[in-house]
């Protein structure tokens, strides 16, 4: 099989193909930090023969080698949902916008992951709320921060939500995440940190 990319018009498309035909075809967008899959298509002929989880591999690796950190989509039809969760998709969460339910991400790289079990002293804390709202209500992600080692946090979410920093017990930081740093972090709907500096 063989793998092509080629710019169409303003979007981009990726053709897989054997010798002869086309098997299938993906359209996507990008979005600085990560890449928006508008289409992805297998011939019907070619499906449930692990061509599509091939074709997303390769993909894959063509968007993390083009420096992307995540892939976005929107599962239509609805049956692909299967699909997409079969490649570790996650959903999105409800950001207060109209996405859609059939709205998934996937990271790229590897990330710093919301935990349980952390180090109150060092912590990075997000609510699905704005600042106003959260009183003595408890964040909804919270990362343990590593000073030795630290890996970026990537989660979708709304820019008008609040996120505190905490450093040797003592909160560094809390805004709205659009008003969070000086260094850009809201990409689109996600949150991207690669790094806390005070």
């Amino acid at each position: 099989m063989e793998f092509n990319n080629k710019t169409y018009s303003e979007n981009k498309i990726v053709i897989l193909k054997n010798e002869i035909n086309v098997i299938g075809f993906l359209i996507w967008c990008d979005f600085n930090i990560y890449a928006e899959i508008d289409i992805f298509e297998i011939k019907p002929e070619f499906r449930k023969k692990g061509i599509g989880k091939y074709f997303f591999n390769e993909v894959s690796t063509f968007f993390k080698n083009h420096n992307f950190s995540a892939i976005k989509l929107f599962c239509k039809p609805e049956e692909s949902e299967k699909f997409w969760i079969k490649m570790a998709f996650r959903k999105f969460p409800k950001i207060g916008y109209s996405i859609s339910e059939l709205t998934y991400f996937k990271p790229l790289i590897e990330i710093n992951e919301p935990t349980i079990e952390i180090d109150e002293n060092n912590k990075l804390e997000l609510w699905e709320l704005e600042p106003y709202q959260i009183k003595d209500t408890k964040p909804k992600w919270i990362w343990s921060i590593d000073s030795e080692k630290f890996l970026p946090i990537l989660i979708p979410c709304n820019s008008d939500w609040n996120i505190r920093w905490t450093k040797n017990g003592k909160i560094i930081r809390e805004n709205k995440v659009k008003r969070f740093s000086n260094t850009e972090i809201e990409f689109g709907n996600f949150l991207f940190v690669e790094e806390l500096t005070e």
